[in-house]
């Protein structure tokens, strides 16, 4: 099974934070071509585990791209090449059910495959590139959400969006900022994603970030009335992006890429 809805906090995050998933796939990457430049083997071959590869395929290349970086560590696209590498590496490795060849949870390769990526991210930053590498950039929010890390996740997402400012991109912020009940930013980001929306896709955009809205404040109220919750600990909404842990009760893969967002 791909996501745990066994406890009422997990069925309202993945409400929250998978209802843009139809959108984003319907007008960012099917209807508009978004996805072009994503590359083989990103961000949905992560999700369905169907990338056709495993990490010896990527031994070598990952070998090349390292060689790379080191002649070169300034070497904004060695560097997005890499990343990429890491992550699809990583994708390669998550324990799957047998049965359904479903990912299911992290191996310790694929959490050191992703760690790496995300280690690689801001050295890929601090070279200042003139556009974020988009593959790259979605290849490393996606790995921020398999580990449970909201904030890199939505910081990650924020440079994407800045550095390729669009309905989709602003849009997958906003649902991020929603699911961790940043309700005030993440209608800034709402704001942000209508106004980079032609009028084909506006009404749809707005339509479902209203709904994402909606859930986050009846969220937030629903955690202020617990006396025991410790700020941004809501019985709902903890760890909005489910971190992936097989060695915890429970553990599962959050499947949830938002263009990634």
């Amino acid at each position: 099974m791909l996501f745990d809805l066994t406890s009422p906090r997990r069925k309202t995050a993945v409400r929250i934070v998978f209802g843009f998933l139809a959108l984003i796939f319907a007008v960012g990457f099917v209807g508009f071509g978004i996805g072009g430049e994503l590359g083989g083997g990103g961000i949905i071959d992560s999700l369905t585990g169907n990338g056709g590869t495993t990490d010896d395929a990527f031994e070598q290349q990952i070998e090349d791209a390292e060689e790379a970086v080191d002649a070169d560590p300034a070497d904004s696209e060695a560097l997005a090449d890499l990343i990429l590498l890491r992550s699809q590496s990583g994708d390669a490795q998550l324990d799957v059910d047998e049965a359904t060849g479903q990912p299911i949870g992290l191996s310790e390769e694929s959490r050191g495959e992703y760690e790496e990526a995300i280690s690689l991210w801001q050295q890929y930053l601090d070279t200042d590139p003139r556009k974020v590498d988009a593959a790259a950039g979605n290849a490393v929010v996606l790995a921020y959400r398999y580990l449970g890390d909201t904030d890199g996740a939505i910081a990650a997402q924020r440079e994407l969006a800045e550095s390729d400012p669009s309905g989709p991109n602003f849009g997958s912020l906003a649902s991020f900022l929603y699911s961790d009940l940043q309700i005030e930013a993440g209608d800034k980001a709402r704001d942000q994603a209508l106004a980079e929306s032609n009028a084909e896709t506006k009404k749809l955009i707005s339509e479902q970030l209203d709904q994402l809205r909606k859930q986050a404040v009846k969220a937030e109220k629903a955690e202020k009335k617990q006396p025991n919750s410790a700020p941004g600990e809501s019985p709902e909404l903890s760890e909005p992006f489910g971190g992936l842990d097989p060695s915890q009760p429970g553990g599962t893969l959050d499947p949830g890429a938002l263009p990634a967002p």
